[in-house]
């Protein structure tokens, strides 16, 4: 909403863009559905210097494939109502601003822009399937920037402080909030309902200076054409280098690749100079397609490597995560002192391991084993002495299991569980020996004079066994090492 203070000024300023009553008629003729083309003709008629634009835009390159237009009604009927109207006003608005503009702004390069602007929101709207809207958008974008004429009119002064101080069109619109609450796309929105333009061109004209979203409807696409007709316009202006970075940025939103985008942009270049003829605008400088084209590439070549590096880059930081997710995966897993596996981990495993014994009637033992005299190590010695038999000995179990494919891990305190998949009770015995040897070989308390020994304990679901469980298979073992212990210790025995 425009600030009270602005709007009295807008309301009480007769150096407004205005429109002669000729075009006010056609506007209001073409806001009726009903409306009999013979009293649209009639009105243009009036006006003689209306009426040969009309008859010239009817006979230009859009229409080269078609028979000359001799008379008015002829033009009309094949420019239709929209399009019709856009000439209309812009005609009318060029000369008008022209003669009540100051000089200090520049009206040429304005209208430039608005012109470039409108053929560009049309030929969008084409391409985006929006054809029988082309006419009513190519308006909006001719008029997205009138609001710009209204706010000079009545501050012109300040206004043209701002404008010099703004580096683009969109640092502009910002000054103008900042100033006066608004943007000169408001006025623009409140001159068109001033002139009783469609309720859609007001709002069309309010929305060109958003930011372009991925539409899923006609209005929205067509919001998006006027959006990115002023880019467009604004990289135009600026050369051949500016329009390519541009096409590049925009092919996305119409679903276009680059080059088609630009080839389209540069087949514009063609129609401008007898479009601004009828607009009495100069067209703007020439820019050079196989400059436009080789910038464009260019740019693509630098943006497809700048990628490659990001998705090289991106690919490096995804691996670190991957090692960084299965360091905390494993570390989740393991005994932090002996870096086996901990117990949640143990029973986890012995589960699937059960699972995996019934459904392929494979076998499965359990080996419970318990150091002996380990509370002595750490009672004469201390704790880090004892730290360190363990550390010994979980080597020796990590390398049987790497050599036998078992499952090794710390049940808790001085306490160990092998799981062996596929072995029968013979099978596992073997192995139990085998370790309990080499323990008892091995000086595991190193210097302190104590020889630690081991006391096992075996249990085993052999193949057909039904209703044992982890827990029921884990005390069959545990029970095991006890009577080892009880025994007299640095044995095996088999549940």
């Amino acid at each position: 909403m425009i600030p009270a203070s602005l709007r009295r000024s807008l309301e009480g300023c007769d150096q407004l863009p205005s429109l002669p009553q000729v075009v006010l008629r056609v506007i209001e003729l073409a806001r009726d559905p009903q409306v009999d083309l013979r009293d649209m003709v009639a009105a243009i008629g009036s006006d003689p210097a209306l009426s040969v634009h009309l008859l010239s835009l009817a006979n230009t390159v859009f229409y080269v494939n078609q028979h000359p237009v001799e008379d008015l009604q002829q033009a009309v009927n094949r420019l239709g109502m929209e399009r019709t109207l856009s000439l209309a006003l812009g005609c009318s608005l060029v000369h008008t601003a022209s003669s009540q503009t100051a000089a200090q702004l520049n009206l040429e390069r304005y209208w430039q822009r608005s012109l470039v602007s409108a053929m560009s929101a049309r030929l969008l709207a084409e391409r985006a399937g929006l054809a029988a809207e082309s006419s009513a958008i190519f308006t909006a974008a001719l008029l997205q920037d009138i609001g710009m004429l209204g706010i000079q009119s009545v501050d012109s002064e300040r206004y043209l402080s701002l404008m010099a101080q703004a580096q683009d069109h969109r640092a502009l619109a910002q000054l103008e909030r900042e100033v006066y609450g608004i943007d000169h796309t408001c006025v623009g929105e409140w001159l068109a309902h001033r002139w009783k333009l469609s309720l859609r061109t007001a709002d069309w004209i309010r929305s060109s200076h958003q930011s372009l979203v991925m539409a899923d409807t006609d209005d929205q696409k067509a919001k998006n054409c006027i959006v990115a007709s002023g880019l467009i316009a604004d990289a135009w202006l600026q050369g051949e280098a500016a329009l390519s970075e541009l096409a590049t940025q925009l092919s996305g939103f119409f679903r276009l690749e680059t080059d088609e985008m630009l080839s389209q942009l540069i087949g514009l270049q063609e129609q401008l100079p007898a479009v601004a003829t009828l607009y009495n605008v100069r067209p703007p400088e020439w820019l050079d397609p196989k400059r436009i084209m080789h910038e464009a590439r260019m740019i693509l070549l630098e943006r497809t490597a700048r990628l490659q590096q990001d998705l090289k880059q991106k690919e490096l930081e995804l691996e670190r995560l991957r090692r960084e997710q299965k360091e905390l995966e494993l570390k989740a897993k393991l005994d932090p002192l002996t870096r086996l596996y901990n117990r949640d981990h143990l029973e986890t495993t012995l589960r699937e391991a059960l699972e995996e014994s019934r459904r392929d009637e494979t076998p499965l033992s359990v080996i419970f084993v318990d150091l002996d005299h380990f509370k002595e190590v750490n009672d004469r010695f201390g704790h880090e002495a004892g730290d360190r038999v363990l550390i010994e000995l979980a080597g020796i179990l990590r390398q049987v299991m790497e050599e036998n494919g078992i499952h090794v891990g710390r049940y808790g305190g001085d306490e160990f569980v092998l799981i062996l998949p596929g072995h029968d009770t013979q099978e596992a015995r073997s192995l139990a020996e085998c370790l309990r040897a080499r323990f008892a070989s091995q000086n595991l308390a190193n210097d302190s004079g104590l020889q630690v020994t081991a006391s096992f304990g075996l249990a085993t679901l052999e193949t057909g066994t039904t209703g044992q469980d982890i827990e029921s298979l884990l005390r069959a073992a545990d029970r095991g090492m006890y009577r080892s212990k009880h025994s007299g210790r640095d044995r095996i025995s088999v549940i």
